[in-house]
């Protein structure tokens, strides 16, 4: 009866087939636990050359081991913690990895250098980022002072007013208007009757002296612009709901 029994289709059969799932089992059992981490000879080199050019001087042959130690010690705790989803719980996590998104969208696309008359033009856009600094010229005496005068007369910047009488005097007095009456401002250390006398609005800076800073600033307001663009495009593909009390 054994010996019929081994020339049965249908037993073959089910030997061929528990024979595949165990074979397929212990395959995804294996890659299941298996996680493979890779450093590249390229990743290698420029941790090596990052390092040395942090600490000015030539790494070891242990010191480079200790590196590459480091980044597969990195990696794997990173893996762990994408596993049991620190990126969607973690606060920190997921800001540091929506800032590091930030810096990948900016790698998508280069912006044309600008000519001097587009600069130009976002100069006129924007005055009173380009404008020198304000001065107020003015007269005080501190009341309660022997003296009945205006006996101090002063042109300061809000900065220079503020080193001088405390940060609260300078902003008051920026506040004020040209006027024929003098007003009361609380200094650190005293009460001050105070008269301005001009107070010009600021020119605009020469547009040579400012072509760098001006030329950051338009770039940074055209990424800024470049990638409101690029999100409102992801944020296309999700359907997101709010939770309202």
């Amino acid at each position: 009866m054994f010996k019929r029994l081994l020339y049965e289709p249908l037993l073959h059969f089910l030997i061929l087939g528990g024979l595949l799932f165990l074979f397929y089992s212990f395959s995804e059992n294996k890659e299941e636990s298996v996680d493979n981490i890779f450093v590249s000879q390229e990743r290698i080199t420029q941790l090596i050359e990052d390092s040395e050019k942090k600490l000015l001087k030539i790494l070891t042959e242990e010191e480079k081991q200790e590196l590459i130690d480091r980044e597969v010690y990195e990696n794997i705790l990173y893996k762990e913690a994408l596993k049991i989803g620190l990126d969607k719980t973690d606060i920190d996590m997921r800001r540091h990895l929506a800032t590091k998104m930030e810096f990948v969208m900016y790698d998508t696309y280069t912006l044309p250098v600008p000519s001097d008359d587009v600069l130009k033009k976002f100069m006129l856009a924007n005055p009173n980022d380009y404008r020198e600094e304000q001065k107020i010229s003015f007269t005080q005496k501190v009341l309660n002072s022997a003296l009945n005068t205006f006996d101090e007369s002063y042109t300061l910047s809000e900065f220079e007013a503020s080193n001088i009488f405390g940060r609260t005097f300078a902003k008051e007095l920026f506040s004020l208007a040209v006027d024929a009456k003098a007003q009361k401002i609380e200094s650190d250390y005293a009460v001050h009757e105070v008269l301005i006398s001009s107070k010009p609005t600021p020119k605009l800076q020469r547009f040579e002296k400012l072509r760098e800073e001006i030329k950051s600033d338009y770039l940074s307001l055209q990424r800024e612009q470049k990638n409101q663009t690029i999100y409102e495009a992801l944020k296309l593909k999700y359907s997101i709901n709010i939770e309202v009390k």
